[in-house]
């Protein structure tokens, strides 16, 4: 399936669920006509527009190949896309489409799974290459006697993000597993991901206790899990760690940190591939991070769970405050080491190392994407407040150990 072919395709889709819902009173059928077996867009953008009353206007532009594999690939990808509101069929030289409105997606986040589905069955390969990269990671062999601590990422991550933390624990003797999900999804979708993987867990490993770790959205991932209606059992501890319960403001930039995500993985992972950046997820978990999303009001309105005893760390520092402690000293010494001890130079240097030092030390309100009021939680009294930002929070830093590594270490060992 060539890029060309794929990306029309997806603009057709897009194209036909913003127009077809309000186009048809009844169910009944469109017959599209194909020239040498090929569909012209151009076609199918007057067919949608004289159908939804609309002025006329291109959906995109190029044929799309509907002969012999590749068109049943098309035509099965778009039936899975839209189940029952459009199904197509193949006719006698004609693209069919059987149309009952009241089936098709009436919701943007309907639209946004039918994109999603739709991609990934054109392009099956590669988003079976893409979905090892999600599941639930353990180490191969698990002592069943002992806790295992399942260490979950945030927002436009992966689980690799985790493994310096992951690995710390390791060396304190600890059992690590990782959870990794599409992190540009809705949370929701991650978190009956989460639910699947724990009930093949806990059928394998039977009553093994469960320590989960968990930053930043990761936190919500967790605690949809937990406190809703799939939850497996099991669960000893819960840590969120910079956790946005109540929301980021920084949510309206996911798309920009998306965008980055893909970026490295497109230029770190050979078998990287462009719908990636769809199946990952179109902007549904930046819009759930957001201050009073529907997906949070419902997630709030949830008791804390019975028996899972929880801890919540978070920052307060913000990371201007180290970038520009890093850009200060690093200012500092660009004065030579033979004119430090020279009048005026000693003075420049010696301000700008305690400037940096301030801004090492400096304390507020916030973690930068999540103040800690939205990391506190209704019912959860272990509060932890440590001076770090909100990489720093499981990130070391100019050879200090994580700011939570040991309020985690100390709950893991109580």
């Amino acid at each position: 399936m060539t890029r060309t072919f794929s990306r029309s395709a997806v603009s057709l889709l897009i194209g036909w669920l913003a127009c077809a819902v309000p186009a048809f009173a009844a169910p009944h059928e469109v017959k599209l006509p194909l020239r040498e077996g090929k569909l012209h867009v151009a076609d199918l953008s007057a067919a949608v527009c004289l159908e939804a009353h609309l002025p006329a206007f291109e959906i995109g532009s190029g044929d799309i190949d509907l002969s012999g594999l590749r068109g049943s690939l098309f035509v099965h990808a778009m039936n899975a896309a839209l189940g029952d509101g459009c199904r197509l069929t193949l006719n006698d030289g004609a693209l069919v489409l059987h149309v009952d409105t009241d089936k098709l997606p009436g919701r943007c986040d309907d639209a946004k799974l039918a994109v999603r589905t739709f991609v990934a069955e054109i392009a099956p390969e590669a988003a079976a290459r893409q979905a090892r990269h999600w599941g639930l990671f353990v180490p191969a062999h698990i002592n069943p006697a002992r806790p295992l601590v399942v260490l979950i990422h945030g927002l436009d991550s992966g689980h690799d993000c985790m493994r310096p933390l992951g690995d710390m624990l390791d060396q304190a003797g600890y059992q690590v597993a990782y959870f990794s999900y599409p992190d540009d999804g809705p949370i929701d979708n991650s978190a009956k991901l989460f639910a699947e993987r724990m009930s093949g867990l806990r059928a394998a490993e039977g009553r093994m206790k469960i320590d989960i770790v968990a930053h930043s959205m990761g936190g919500l991932v967790a605690r949809d899990y937990v406190e809703g209606a799939h939850y497996q059992g099991g669960v000893d501890r819960l840590i969120l760690i910079g956790s946005p319960n109540y929301g980021s403001k920084w949510a309206k930039y996911s798309w920009a940190m998306a965008a980055q995500e893909q970026y490295h993985e497109w230029r770190t992972d050979p078998e990287w591939h462009w719908t990636w950046a769809i199946t990952n997820g179109l902007g549904e978990a930046g819009r759930d991070l957001k201050p009073n999303s529907e997906f949070l009001t419902r997630l709030n309105a949830l008791p804390r769970r019975e028996g899972v005893r929880y801890t919540i760390i978070a920052g307060n520092q913000h990371p201007a405050s180290r970038i520009g402690a890093k850009m200060a000293d690093s200012a500092a010494h660009w004065v030579p080491d033979r004119a430090s001890k020279w009048w005026g130079f000693r003075h420049y240097q010696g301000g700008l190392e305690r400037y940096a030092d301030r801004l090492r030390h400096r304390t507020g309100k916030t973690d930068g994407p999540v103040t800690v009021e939205s990391a506190r939680l209704k019912g959860v009294n272990d509060f932890v407040t440590v001076a770090a930002d909100h990489t720093t929070l499981i990130y070391s830093e100019n050879g200090k150990p994580p700011g939570a590594l040991e309020a985690i270490k100390k709950r893991l060992a109580e």
